[in-house]
């Protein structure tokens, strides 16, 4: 069994930034599909517009370093 609700690869990427979204790491997000790039990911420096390859790459940096001192048991203080 997966982790994925979604069983493709943009719902995946969309679960990823919803899941950072209500986390806090990310302000907001949307996706146009007709755009030359379609994910639009809301951070304080501004709007940044990403392929889904590049916003599936995000997601798991943005993942990585808001969780990964956390999931190796460390704190964030």
């Amino acid at each position: 069994m997966g982790i994925w609700a979604s069983d493709n690869r943009s719902g995946q990427v969309r679960e990823a930034l919803t899941m950072l979204l209500s986390q806090g790491v990310i302000d907001d997000f949307r996706i146009r599909p007709d755009e030359e790039f379609p994910f639009q990911v809301q951070v304080p420096a501004g709007l940044v517009p990403m392929t889904e390859h590049q916003a599936a790459h995000f997601a798991l940096g943005a993942t990585v370093a808001h969780f990964g001192r956390l999931a190796r048991g460390g704190s964030d203080t």
